[in-house]
């Protein structure tokens, strides 16, 4: 067995996997096809030579897709369509647990930021019945709309978790976002409150080098998962203060390596930060970010890591396992599907052993 086939084969399990950015090239053109037979999107021509770029697409590249896929989702069908589609792509990639995050969306007279989310939820619920996947939804709060806007997210978040039938779906909210837009520090006292609601927190930290920032928001205890923590580590660019901070209190890092190479926070795959969490023993969970503007999936990930860093099928196993205990699951869930993804593995495991 191959190592791409024994990744592919894995019981994966994705925590940082954004909604839109996560849709496939084919699911992207085809919405893209649909919309122009019916004259409803102003996109140039050259949009589907940018999609059908896909692993050599430039940054710039990346970025206009970004563009494209806002304007394919701007109804309550096609948000039900595209969450459909990313949930059945990491169905069909072996990923067994899967929290998506996406931040609530309202387009006048087309849908309110309701009927976005309960197109969401509805989709996911819908999937979980025909697949053998769990599906788990983060609201996002996006730094560059302001604290307000952010109030507004935990407000709707607060409604559906007092929800008979949602309230089990939803069980955190992302802080996300351009980096270099606003203050986290301004968040603080709406993530105090998502905390006193019961949600999970998992903060975009350290994207870019800004340590007082950093340090502000995980000294307010608030912070259960860290997403990227480039500028974390001192080999990395961080500080010391901030990786004793982190690794004291075992912060689960979500760290997606494609997309920090792709956009440039991490000049090469071996640069990676990865390799320094892990000779720390500290908890790491390889994630997507944006598989389909980046082109790639979570197998592939795996993948790329292994090659990287001398990963044994032994190590890739174990992140599985480890992964786990990051997710945003009661403890009971958390043994249930522990137990799923390592018989799932022993059986992986023998199949490796015999076509040895």
């Amino acid at each position: 067995m191959d190592l791409y086939a024994f990744c592919k084969g894995l019981p994966k399990i994705e925590l940082h996997a954004h909604l839109t950015g996560s849709l496939s090239d084919k699911t992207v053109l085809r919405l893209l096809e649909a919309k122009r037979k019916d004259g409803q999107v102003n996109l140039p021509k050259s949009a589907e030579a940018t999609i059908q770029r896909g692993h050599n697409r430039t940054l710039e590249e990346c970025f206009k897709i970004f563009g494209i896929l806002h304007c394919l989702t701007d109804s309550i069908e096609a948000v039900k369509n595209i969450t459909k589609d990313v949930i059945q792509e990491f169905v069909s990639d072996n990923v067994k647990y899967l929290e998506l995050r996406t931040t609530p969306k309202s387009i006048p007279g087309k849908m309110s930021k309701k009927d976005y989310i309960d197109a969401v939820l509805e989709t996911m619920l819908q999937e979980m019945k025909t697949s053998r996947i769990i599906v788990r939804l983060l609201l996002s709060i996006d730094r560059s709309r302001g604290v307000d806007d952010a109030w507004d997210t935990l407000q709707l978040a607060k409604e559906y978790i007092s929800c008979e039938m949602y309230k089990f779906l939803i069980c955190g909210i992302d802080v996300s976002g351009n980096p270099k837009s606003g203050n986290l520090s301004h968040y603080i006292p709406v993530l105090e409150e998502a905390k006193k609601c019961g949600l999970k927190l998992t903060i975009h930290l350290a994207e870019i080098p800004n340590e007082a920032e950093t340090l502000a928001v995980l000294k307010s205890g608030l912070v259960d998962r860290i997403g990227h923590g480039t500028f974390i580590h001192p080999n990395s660019g961080g500080s010391q203060e901030l990786l004793n901070y982190v690794h004291h209190n075992q912060i689960p890092l979500e760290l997606c390596v494609s997309s920090n190479v792709k956009t440039g926070t991490v000049k090469s795959i071996q640069d990676h930060h990865l390799t320094q969490w892990r000779k720390d023993g500290h908890p790491v969970i390889i994630c997507t970010d944006d598989k389909g503007v980046f082109s790639t999936s979570l197998s592939e990930e795996f993948c790329l890591c292994a090659e990287a860093f001398n990963l044994t099928k032994n190590d890739l196993s174990e992140l599985c396992i480890s992964a786990v205990e990051a997710t945003f699951l009661s403890q009971d869930e958390k043994h249930q599907l522990r137990q799923s993804v390592q018989s799932e593995l022993k059986v992986l495991l023998v199949k490796t052993q015999s076509s040895c």
